[in-house]
C-alpha cells in the first residue's frame, strides 16, 4: 500500500479524509513529520493554493502528499469570506466570534444562501504529477449555531435538501454530501485513471 501524507494538523479534517482514504493508502499527517514550517496561502483560488501546499509539504514528506483548500462563500456577501475563510476566523478572534461577525454582516440581508467549496490536490514528488479534484456543497447559513459534529462553519450551515446543520447531521452524511468528500472522491478517480496535470 502506497504511503500518503495528509498535509494538515486539523484533527477534524484529518478524520474526514481518513474515512475516505484509509483503504487506499497507508496514511500519515503533518503531525508524523517534525519541524515542517507552516506556509501561507498566497493565491486567489482554492486550486492554486492546494497545488502550492501539496508541492511544498512534499519536499519534507518525500511521499505522496495531499493538500486541500476550502472555504465558505456567502452569496449576499459577494462570496465572502471565500478564499479568506481561515483569515476571517483568525481576525474575528476565533470560530465562535466568526459566527457572530457573520451574523452581523448578514443582519440587513434577506438571502442567506451559501456554499462550501473545496479543491484537493495529490502531488507525486517522484514523477512531478498533480492529481486534482474539486467539489461544492450548496445550502444556507443559519443562526444560532447547532450541533456538535464536524468543525469550522458546520454548525451554522444547512445543506440544500436538509433541515439540520452539517454539525447535526454527523460525519457519515457530511462525508457523503460534503464539498471535501466530493473533491477527494473525484481526485481518487483521477488518480486511479492516471489523469494528472
Amino acid at each position: 500500500m502506497e504511503k500518503l501524507c495528509i498535509a494538515s494538523t486539523n484533527e477534524g479534517k484529518i478524520c474526514e479524509l481518513e474515512s475516505i482514504l484509509e483503504n487506499v493508502f497507508k496514511l500519515y499527517s503533518l503531525k508524523d513529520f517534525k519541524s515542517i514550517p507552516e506556509i501561507q496561502e498566497p493565491y486567489e483560488s482554492f486550486l492554486e493554493n492546494a497545488q502550492f501546499k501539496a508541492q511544498y509539504y512534499s519536499q519534507f514528506t518525500q511521499i505522496l502528499t495531499l493538500s486541500e483548500d476550502a472555504g465558505l462563500e456567502v452569496l449576499a456577501l459577494n462570496g465572502f469570506p471565500g478564499i479568506r475563510t481561515h483569515e476571517f476566523i483568525k481576525h474575528s478572534g476565533g470560530l465562535v466570534n466568526a459566527y457572530y461577525r457573520l451574523a452581523e454582516l448578514l443582519s440587513d440581508k434577506e438571502n442567506y444562501s451559501a456554499q462550501f467549496r473545496c479543491a484537493s490536490v495529490l502531488y507525486d514528488p517522484v514523477h512531478g504529477r498533480y492529481y486534482v479534484g474539486e467539489g461544492s456543497m450548496k445550502g444556507s447559513i443559519c443562526f444560532p449555531a447547532k450541533g456538535i459534529h464536524g468543525f469550522g462553519f458546520d454548525p451554522i450551515f444547512v445543506p440544500d435538501g436538509y433541515e439540520q446543520t452539517v454539525a447535526e447531521l454527523g460525519e457519515v452524511i457530511k462525508t457523503a454530501i460534503g464539498h471535501r468528500g466530493k473533491s477527494i472522491r473525484t481526485l481518487l478517480e483521477n488518480y486511479h485513471l492516471g489523469l494528472f496535470l
